[in-house]
């Protein structure tokens, strides 16, 4: 009976050491609520401030993934607080976030532009009106921003593909995106594009920039300000980042 048990014990120690490797712990998201403080962004047709709506709907992501065993959320901040750009990268390096997320709603000076794109890193944008974003959420920044052409900024996103942080990040905006445009068919998908945005530069891990619709478009903008379309958006936003976790599982190991 003993030569029997012992090499059974022995493949039962030995599963217990391959589960325990298996562990994973959770995804550690820093979710940040673009401006906020004196910083209103955007003002909206219905009167609602950019700052305002962010933070609301970064709460509600929170509030969806609080149970959830595989996803830890970080908000950078919790109440209307201005957050210099520089100071919310550094937030997701003091608490050792795996991703980064910074949610926006986007504006225009024409009434036209409508619909939902998500951004990662890029020396260049993906097109002129790319640039013009990056460059208008940059002015938030004390310190100027290095233009695109700044070799200092072509060295920074150089380092983060070798490190391979910029198909990461390219990975997520693409979950993001899909996810958001499949819980809203209705609004226009703007696609996965590339801006230079000082927020994503420093970040050193996989991170996007989520531009959820245009406050400034007439209907669009007072759907925004509308609490059910902002479930639609937040829950979109917690089904990408259980489906980044599953799909990263392998890649974090338990502490």
């Amino acid at each position: 009976m003993l030569r029997f048990t012992t090499p059974i014990l022995a493949l039962m120690l030995a599963s217990q050491v391959a589960f325990a490797q298996q562990e994973t712990r959770p995804l550690r998201v820093v979710l940040d609520p673009g401006h906020g403080g004196h910083n209103t962004g955007a003002i909206g047709v219905a009167g609602i401030h950019e700052k305002h709506l962010t933070l609301t709907m970064a709460k509600q992501v929170a509030a969806l993934l609080e149970d959830a065993a595989d996803v830890e959320i970080i908000l950078t901040r919790t109440d209307d607080t201005f957050l210099e750009l520089t100071e919310r990268t550094d937030f997701a390096h003091k608490v050792d976030a795996d991703i980064f997320i910074s949610l926006h709603c986007n504006a225009s000076e024409s009434p036209e532009p409508h619909g939902i794109e998500t951004f990662f890193l890029g020396v260049k944008g993906s097109d002129p009106e790319a640039d013009l974003l990056a460059l208008r959420e940059n002015e938030n920044a004390v310190t100027p921003a290095p233009a695109t052409a700044d070799p200092l900024v072509a060295a920074i996103i150089s380092d983060i593909r070798r490190n391979g942080t910029m198909a990461e990040s390219s990975d997520l905006a693409a979950i993001v995106q899909q996810s958001l445009i499949k819980s809203i068919p209705e609004a226009v998908s703007r696609k996965v594009r590339q801006a230079n945005f000082a927020v994503l530069r420093h970040s050193g891990i996989p991170a996007i920039v989520v531009e959820v619709g245009f406050l400034t478009h007439p209907k669009e903008g007072l759907l925004l300000a509308n609490t059910d379309y902002q479930a639609r958006i937040t829950k979109a936003l917690a089904t990408a980042i259980k489906s980044f976790a599953s799909l990263t599982a392998d890649e974090r190991e338990a502490d």
